[in-house]
């Protein structure tokens, strides 16, 4: 399995962490980002990994996103300065409200590190739905030290944008001869979606007539892109049509 197309939340600033306890300022979850490296060169300035204070399996660093995500998988990693120490088992608790918390394999060890640098994916065996998530030592080499981090699925939103008097004109080629006809109307969106959009049309102005009493319109969105689309009226059969109108709502998940 592969991380591609997942979204870090931690080194993107998705989530907030929060830890039980720090071994002092300089070893807490800020340092706790995978692959974390102190570049000032001094020692003082930060270790590198998340430190905790008290040994023993109550101490965890949680996750907590605003709105709810859906986790695939979690990456742990020892700590990468000069001392042997990391996690060697874990496990995994979440919550979508932040009141009812759940274990995940009903609390089943996880198998962490094995030395410093080397990064251990596991994989949900089903995606997690929550607003926060933790992991929870359960035993460690020498003192509990981690870098970590948690992949979720990229948030989709829907972006919509209208638009109104799509208009054929007045004695549109639509008001002669029979059978199939059509009018095209080119259409540009006021702002450029960053992904194909959807497009429906309503009609908001109809100006036609029909011997056999009987009304033969449609309208229809035809070579659509990010930027715009064609608006087509058509009619068939003796239809007259002397003009259309129509309005349009785009939307595009982004």
């Amino acid at each position: 399995m592969s991380t591609d197309g997942l979204v870090q939340i931690i080194s993107n600033a998705q989530c907030h962490l929060r830890t039980s306890t720090n071994y002092d300022g300089i070893h807490t979850q800020f340092n706790a980002l995978l692959n974390y490296k102190n570049t000032t060169g001094i020692k003082g300035a930060g270790s590198e990994s998340w430190c905790a204070s008290v040994i023993d399996t109550n101490q965890f660093i949680v996750a907590g996103c605003e709105v709810p995500r859906t986790f695939m998988c979690v990456a742990i990693q020892g700590r990468g300065d000069d001392y042997d120490q990391w996690v060697t088992s874990f496990k995994i608790r979440y919550s979508l409200d932040n009141v009812t918390w759940f274990e995940y394999r009903n609390g089943a060890a996880l198998p962490g590190n094995k030395d410093r640098n080397t990064i251990v994916n596991h994989f949900f065996d089903t995606p997690i739905r929550a607003r926060s998530i933790a992991i929870h030592p359960l035993t460690w080499n020498n003192h509990i030290s981690l870098r970590c981090e948690f992949y979720a699925q990229p948030i989709q939103s829907s972006f919509t944008q209208v638009g109104s008097d799509i208009y054929t004109g007045e004695n549109c080629a639509l008001n002669s001869g029979s059978g199939k006809r059509e009018v095209v109307v080119p259409v540009k969106f006021p702002v450029e979606f960053s992904s194909l959009p959807k497009v429906a049309l309503n009609f908001d102005q109809i100006d036609c007539t029909d011997a056999t009493n009987q009304t033969r319109i449609g309208v229809q969105p035809r070579n659509i892109t990010t930027k715009g689309f064609d608006c087509v009226f058509y009619t068939w059969n003796e239809n007259k049509v002397y003009s259309l109108r129509a309005d349009y709502i785009a939307t595009a998940l982004e």
